[in-house]
């Protein structure tokens, strides 16, 4: 699949940006305060008003949407710094801009009714909302879009920009325009996750990295000159730590689940050094296997092998070399920015490369589990879950407290935590969990999937 290289438009919008000015729009009226706010962490125990920008890890984009309940749960809401408000939002109400997926995963379904193959619906803010919020991250932001992309240069086609800024206005207007004391900046995922597409293209399917360490610079730089208190995010450091990434060999030792449901997994599977992008690759396999057995056509075949040049969803251990070359670039600028400049950081790997890993790989409970990709990841295979968002908040409060803390209380208290319980998923009967998800691919029999569940990535 071919794309217009992004780069070209990236040129475009640094150049922009080298020669506008710095002003910035007039403080807009406050939010209402959200319903129900999560707000658990006390980081400072002393005044502070935060404004998060970044990407949809931030805005709390979860199983493929984004709602007044992901929204309320995503890390920066869930920081409380001794405040009378809890952080405003853009809460959007249910089902949601675009509508998020439903467990479980077989069942080809959304909040909204509408299935995998996309959702058009979006859904309008929460009555009261007034724009900005203290949230301005955004779905598929790279760092040169907190810029220059306002809702009407998005347009359409990301309907939930509009929802999030108002009308003009960039993440860094926005932003400054609220005149936070702290400013959470988390960019660098979207510049690189194209290559979970199973194609690693410099300029099409990922950033180059001066296109990503400009802006970034750029950014900090108007937060550096307003004087903000200020805490960068890096990446995660490993690309296969992605939890949509299992080993191509995870995929062979799984081929007896994928024979009952009408699947061969090519040898090729065997010793392969591939990983393979499951998230929906899997699954729309499972959906073919079902087609194929109700027409009594041959099971289709689960290979394992790379198409050069293709977004097959599959990275071969060049592609991931290239990534994570990349992915330390990013991190080493990110973690210099922050040692200059004095500003507090954590890393996503706090989420994403804790020490339990990854679970055996099963097509049954990708399709029938509640938490296909453990209680820590939402249902699109990259976005924390509430529970995720939680560790994050943790990093998040500690990062601060040990920069920004000196001579305030030095205890992290938290109000609500999920249960023990609520991290546990329920072990389902084998023989159960097989016949449920046959019953759901016989259902969804030849269902379209999209290349990916994630917007930027596809």
């Amino acid at each position: 699949m071919s794309q217009k290289p992004q780069y070209l438009m990236l040129m475009a919008v640094l150049v922009a940006v080298a020669c506008s000015d710095n002003t910035v729009s007039s403080p807009s009226p406050r939010a209402i305060e959200p319903t129900n706010n999560n707000a658990v962490y006390r980081a400072l125990g002393t005044d502070e008003r935060l404004v998060a920008m970044g990407t949809s890890i931030s805005a709390g984009w979860a199983s493929n949407g984004m709602y007044e309940g992901s929204q309320q749960g995503a890390w920066p809401a869930l920081l409380d710094f001794g405040n009378s408000d809890p952080m405003t939002l853009p809460l959007i109400q249910s089902p949601g801009c675009i509508s998020p997926l439903i467990a479980p995963l077989g069942a080809n379904a959304r909040l909204s009714g509408e299935t995998f193959a996309g959702s058009t619906v979006c859904a309008p803010n929460v009555a009261g909302v007034t724009l900005p919020t203290q949230n301005v991250a955004l779905p598929t932001a790279i760092a040169a879009d907190a810029l220059q992309k306002t809702p009407q240069i998005a347009g359409a086609s990301l309907p939930f920009y509009s929802r999030v800024l108002a009308p003009g206005m960039t993440q860094l207007t926005a932003a400054l325009s609220q005149n936070p004391s702290i400013v959470s900046v988390e960019f660098g995922g979207n510049e690189v996750l194209g290559a979970t597409s199973g194609l690693f293209a410099l300029g099409i399917t990922v950033v180059p990295f001066p296109f990503f360490a400009q802006p970034y610079g750029i950014l900090l730089d108007a937060l550096s000159a307003s004087q903000k208190k200020v805490v960068l995010v890096s990446l995660l450091s490993d690309a296969r730590n992605v939890p949509a990434m299992r080993r191509a060999t995870d995929i062979w030792a799984n081929r007896d689940e994928f024979a009952r449901l009408h699947v061969t997994v090519s040898s090729d599977c065997e010793n392969s050094p591939n990983y393979i992008n499951v998230s929906t690759k899997s699954i729309a396999m499972a959906f073919a296997g079902a087609a194929t057995a109700a027409a009594g056509q041959p099971a289709p075949v689960y290979s394992c092998a790379d198409i050069p040049g293709t977004t097959d969803a599959v990275l071969t251990p060049t592609d991931i070399a290239a990534a994570n070359a990349l992915i330390a670039q990013m991190n080493t600028f990110i973690q210099q920015q922050a040692e200059a400049r004095g500003f507090a950081l954590f890393s996503l790997s706090a989420l994403y490369e804790r020490n339990e890993g990854k679970q055996p790989y099963s097509i049954v409970a990708q399709l029938t589990s509640t938490a296909p990709y453990g209680q820590e990841i939402s249902l699109d295979a990259i976005h924390p879950s509430s529970f995720g968002h939680q560790l994050l908040a943790h990093a998040a409060a500690k990062a601060i407290r040990e920069t920004y803390g000196k001579g305030q209380p030095n205890s992290l208290k938290v109000r609500a935590e999920i249960s023990l319980a609520e991290q546990l998923v329920e072990p389902t009967v084998p023989a159960f969990a097989l016949e449920q998800a046959r019953q759901l691919t016989a259902r969804n029999a030849n269902a379209r999937v999209p290349a990916c569940f994630v917007p930027g990535a596809c």
